[in-house]
This record gives structure tokens, C-alpha cells and sequence, in this order.
């Protein structure tokens, strides 16, 4: 239905364009037509709508409307219809050819603006040829008005035909901006005429002359700017694209990690589910001494990754089932400076490294590996060692079994102030009591795929 309503009204106006074209040009007066004026305003006008300057949202502006007024203003309707027969033509193939629908209605459509701004210039008290200078200009800008109003009408109504578009929404979309360049425009076209009317073809040519001089200037500016918005979206595109490759860098580094710790957790399985058990502890007290969000979540990490130092101590060292010696004990000292080292690596874990460097620091400056003492020691650091100490009393291990609850809390109350920073010990201990940790004392059977999972969930989380 809406088809057939297009075709319909698309011939209609084709029709009445014909009409008035036919009208308009039955009894002219061709003795009052300037020859060599006639003829250079065809041209001008062919050239200018065959040359328009392409804007934004491929819309684009054209001086060949002003060669139209020019033609009304100097030899009336019928040799501004005849100079609208070539903007036609020459518009039916630029920038490319139009299809046959398009052009029938191009043709009503110019024909009927033009005959209706015309004729306004005249009811208005326009003369042909021109008068007085303000006369002129006024009755002009009222025929450009009425040019543009008849023209955006028109066609806002043939693309909402021909479209899923609303009327309004059209003609606000494209038209809206438009009416201060036409009147622009028609001030150009007027003064065309007045030149021409005062000077002949010299005083034509002496004004077209600055016209294309500043059409050529605004020309190479739009291009200018066409290249720079290219340009534009292709730095764009190649800042999406480094995005995503820093993305995927990020992603293998946090995989890498992880999956350095689930091979911990594989390596030593009698630790299994202690770094999980330390952190879920660790978290609960920096939550209760106040941390804020940034800390917390460096003790989080802190405490999961705490341990990976580990995956450089041989793994005869990490499953001996008897006490270690001084030697072995040396080398397994080196496990806080082994991990720092690794989480230096990945960039989203370079703000924890000076916690896992420190977990082994104590409180009275007797730990290791740099001997730092009481707040030299990262707090998020001794919040972890108190929960990795009372972890590793609560585990079993081959050289010793498992302390109970009361004994753990007993040592670490025995060791506050001297190995554990004594603040730290007693929000611990009430944390542990009251069951605000919610740690389970699971660690056997603990898979080291899960804890790889968990690992890349933390620094995931981290990232955001």
C-alpha cells in the first residue's frame, strides 16, 4: 500500500512539474533574455551543481541555487526553470547515476520550488530585472524561504513514503540545519543578479571569480577534514586493537600464575588448601581492623599468592618428612624473595609484591629475608603471617601432627610482640572464635586445578 502510495504521489509530482515548466515557458518573452547571459547561466549553473562541496553525513551544499535566483531575478520564471532542466540533468548522474524514479522526481521537485520561489519573488514586489537594492534582497529572502519549505517538504515526504521513517523525524534529521545556508545562498544569487544588472558579464565575472576561489578553499578544507577523521578512526581502531592485545597479554600472564600456583599445590600436597584456608582467614581480620577496599583486596591476593616463592624449592626440601636441616632451612628461606620476583612479572600483581616479599618478616625484626620490624612490615604482610602461622599449626605434617584450636591460640598469643604483630594476634583470635572467617580446616584432598581457578578469579577480579 505504502509502495503504491509513493509511486503515486512521486508521478504527481513529476506531472506538476511538467506542468509549470510547460506553463512558464509558452509566452516568453525571448527578446528580454540576454543571449550570451542565457548561456552563462546554464553553464555556470551545470558546472556548480556537477561541483557541489560533500559534508558531514554524506550531505552536501551547492551554489547552483543562487544561479537559480540570479535566472528569476534577472529574466523571471521560465529562464530559472530551464537553468533547473540542467541542474536536473546534470544531477541525475552526480555523484553517480540515480535510478529513473529518482530523477522524475527530482525534476517535479526543482521544477515546483523554483516556480513557487519565483513567483513569490514577484508577489512580493520583486522586479524583473532587479530594482532597488533592498527591495530585492527582501523579496528574495522570501523566495529562498519559500524555496526551501516547498523543496525539504516534498522531499522529507517522498523518503518517509518510501521508508520506515516518520515525516517529522525526516525532515528534522535532514533539514533542520539547512535554512541559514539557503538564505546564504539566495543573498548570493541576489547579488549575482544585482552585479550582472550593474556591470554586465564583467561584473559577473568579477563576482563568481571570489565564489569559486572560496568554493575551491572550503573544498580542500572538507578534504582536510575528511582525512583527519579517517585518520581519527583508524587510531581508533588501532587503540581497540592494543586493547585487546594487552587484554590477551594480561589474561597469559594471569594464566601463567595461576597456573604456577596450582602446580604448587600439586608439588606439595601437604600443604594443599592452605593458601585458600590463609586467605579466607587473613581476609576476615583485614575486614575487621578496617581496611578499605584497595587493601583487602591486596590482602586477598597477598594471601593466595603468598606461597608461590615455593615452585623454586626443590621438592625433596618441600616433602621432607623429617626436620630440615641448616642448609636445607637456608634454601628454603629463599622462597619469600623467589616469589616476589615471580609476581614482579605480571603488572596487575606488582602491588602485592611487597607482601609476599614480607610474610616471613617478624615482628620484633627477627624474620626474613630483610629483617624489617614492627610498621616497616606491610600490614596487609603481618595480618597474613599470623593467618598462614596459625594454618600451619592446625595442619598435619610428616615430621608432626596437627595442633588443636586451643593450643594454636595459646602459641599465638605466646609468640605476640615478639614474632606477630600483638593487635593483629587478638583480631585473629576473635575472628577464629566467633567463626567470622568462615575457613574450613579442609586441606587434604584439595584439587590443584581448583586452586589454579581460584588463583585467576582473584587477580580477574583484581583488574576491574
Amino acid at each position: 500500500m505504502k509502495q503504491q502510495a509513493a509511486k503515486a504521489y512521486i508521478a504527481l509530482v513529476a506531472a506538476l512539474g511538467l506542468v509549470v515548466l510547460v506553463a512558464s515557458s509558452i509566452n516568453v518573452r525571448t527578446s528580454a533574455i540576454d543571449p550570451v547571459m542565457f548561456v552563462f547561466i546554464l553553464v555556470l549553473v551545470g558546472v556548480a551543481q556537477r561541483n557541489p562541496v560533500v559534508l558531514f553525513r554524506s550531505s552536501s551544499i551547492s551554489v547552483a541555487f543562487a544561479v537559480k535566483i540570479a535566472a528569476y531575478v534577472l529574466f523571471g520564471t521560465a529562464v530559472a526553470l530551464w537553468a533547473t532542466v540542467v541542474v536536473v540533468v546534470v544531477n541525475a548522474y552526480t555523484p553517480k547515476p540515480k535510478p529513473a524514479r529518482k530523477i522524475l522526481f527530482n525534476f517535479g521537485q526543482f521544477m515546483l520550488s523554483t516556480y513557487l520561489a519565483s513567483s513569490t519573488y514577484q508577489l512580493v514586489g520583486g522586479m524583473v530585472p532587479p530594482g532597488a537594492f533592498v527591495p530585492t534582497m527582501l523579496a528574495v529572502a522570501v523566495s529562498a524561504a519559500v524555496y526551501f519549505a516547498v523543496s525539504s517538504v516534498l522531499t522529507a515526504a517522498v523518503i518517509a513514503l518510501t521508508s520506515a521513517a516518520r515525516f517529522v523525524d525526516v525532515w528534522l534529521q535532514n533539514f533542520a540545519w539547512m535554512p541559514v545556508n539557503y538564505l546564504a545562498t539566495a543573498v548570493n544569487g541576489a547579488a549575482l543578479a544585482l552585479a550582472y544588472q550593474s556591470l554586465g558579464v564583467i561584473g559577473v565575472i568579477v563576482f563568481v571569480l571570489p565564489l569559486g576561489i572560496a568554493w575551491y578553499s572550503f573544498k580542500l578544507y572538507t578534504m582536510k577534514s575528511t582525512q583527519l577523521r579517517e585518520r581519527n578512526r583508524e587510531l581508533v581502531s588501532m587503540n581497540e586493537n592494543l586493547q585487546r592485545t594487552s587484554d590477551r597479554l594480561e589474561a597469559s600472564h594471569v594464566s601463567v600464575i595461576a597456573a604456577l600456583l596450582g602446580s604448587l599445590a600439586a608439588k606439595d600436597r601437604t600443604t594443599q588448601g592452605h593458601s585458600a584456608a590463609t586467605m579466607e582467614h587473613a581476609l576476615a581480620v583485614a575486614k575487621s581492623l578496617g581496611l578499605g577496599p584497595d587493601e583487602v583486596a591486596a590482602v586477598n591476593l597477598g594471601a593466595l599468592f603468598h606461597d608461590i616463592g615455593k615452585i623454586g624449592i626443590p621438592e625433596h626440601i618441600l616433602r621432607k618428612p623429617s626436620a630440615l636441616t641448616a642448609e636445607e632451612w637456608a634454601e628454603m628461606k629463599t622462597h619469600p624473595v623467589i616469589g616476589a620476583n615471580l609476581i614482579g612479572e605480571v603488572p596487575n600483581l606488582e602491588r602485592i609484591r611487597p607482601i609476599v616479599l614480607a610474610h616471613h618478616e617478624h615482628f620484633d625484626g627477627s624474620g626474613y629475608p630483610n629483617g624489617l620490624k614492627a610498621d616497616e612490615i606491610p600490614l596487609a604482610a603481618q595480618i597474613i603471617s599470623v593467618a598462614d602461622t596459625y594454618e600451619a599449626m592446625t595442619s598435619t605434617r610428616p615430621y608432626r601432627s596437627a595442633l588443636g584450636h586451643e593450643e594454636a591460640v595459646a602459641e599465638l598469643r605466646r609468640v605476640a610482640g615478639t614474632q606477630l604483630n600483638p593487635i593483629v594476634v587478638e583480631a585473629f583470635i576473635r575472628q577464629i572464635e566467633t567463626g567470622a572467617s568462615g575457613a574450613a580446616h579442609e586441606h587434604d584432598g584439595v584439587e590443584h586445578a581448583h586452586v589454579r581457578d581460584r588463583a585467576v578469579e582473584a587477580v580477574r577480579l583484581s583488574m576491574n
